[in-house]
């Protein structure tokens, strides 16, 4: 029996959609992809719970040094070529940050060669101000021992979600892990002076600082100890505003540090 013209219509129009249903069935997630994760498991960046007795073993070794002299020459290899200029940064205390990663940025597109050398500058982050170490990634973006610290009932919050953590990591314990990576990364001066055959410039940014910080209770140290042997020239910013270029700028040694703040 023939169908009506109304009826064809009618039929056509449901083997369209059906169509249509298959069609977005069989081609997912070919045509039409999944929604994005915005959690941190789905984008690399989940957290991970490592012991922090055998992460102090790990940076508290030699070692570490020579691990991050590596990964710093691969981003920038100037800085293991003989005859650059490197310079390392240092910061600790409320604003002064930013002036460390201003005078890092100056340095480093500074164009021309000052005295025919070529200027480099890297920090505790990474090599210039923006080309992060592997190891520091490591330690603040998935090992989050700072948040870790800050756990209730063996749980912590990272990025919005809660975790379980297998270990109590305290805030001091937090504090010595960064404190024997901001060491190390000090001591790296000792390979860059090796590399290039010019003691290494020295620039800190530290007013305001405590005593119970990283820098002074970690950084200043060995900077005294790489002084007294040639190794570094350090510099001290009389102010957050301070241009690399001009001496006034700074009190030249170890010795002219400025009182940590209580």
């Amino acid at each position: 029996m023939a169908l009506k013209k109304e009826n064809r219509e009618i039929l056509l129009l449901a083997l369209i959609l059906l169509g249509v249903v298959l069609i977005s069935c069989f081609s997912y997630p070919f045509f039409f992809p999944p929604p994005q994760c915005a959690l941190p498991a789905c984008n690399g960046t989940a957290p991970i719970f490592n012991d922090p007795e055998a992460k102090l073993a790990e940076l508290s070794d030699g070692n570490f040094t020579m691990r991050l002299f590596a990964e710093a020459s691969a981003f920038e290899p100037l800085i293991n070529r003989s005859g650059t200029q490197v310079h390392m940064g240092f910061w600790s205390g409320k604003g002064n940050h930013g002036s460390l990663v201003r005078l890092l940025d100056d340095i480093n597109n500074y164009a021309a060669a000052v005295n025919g050398t070529a200027q480099k500058a890297v920090w505790d982050e990474g090599a210039q101000s923006s080309l992060q170490y592997p190891s520091y990634v490591a330690m603040n973006a998935q090992e989050h021992w700072y948040e870790r610290s800050s756990q209730k009932n063996g749980t912590v919050a990272i990025y919005g979600v809660n975790y379980a953590d297998p270990y109590n990591v305290t805030f001091q314990k937090a504090d010595a892990i960064w404190g024997e990576y901001s060491e190390r990364y000090t001591e790296m001066a000792g390979f860059v002076r090796n590399a290039t055959g010019n003691p290494v410039q020295v620039w800190c940014f530290v007013q305001g600082a405590k005593a119970n910080r990283i820098f002074y209770a970690y950084e200043y140290p060995a900077l005294q100890t790489l002084e007294a042997q040639g190794i570094v020239q350090v510099h001290f910013a009389k102010s957050q505003d301070a241009d690399w270029m001009n001496p006034d700028d700074w009190s030249e040694g170890t010795a002219s540090a400025s009182p940590p703040a209580n």
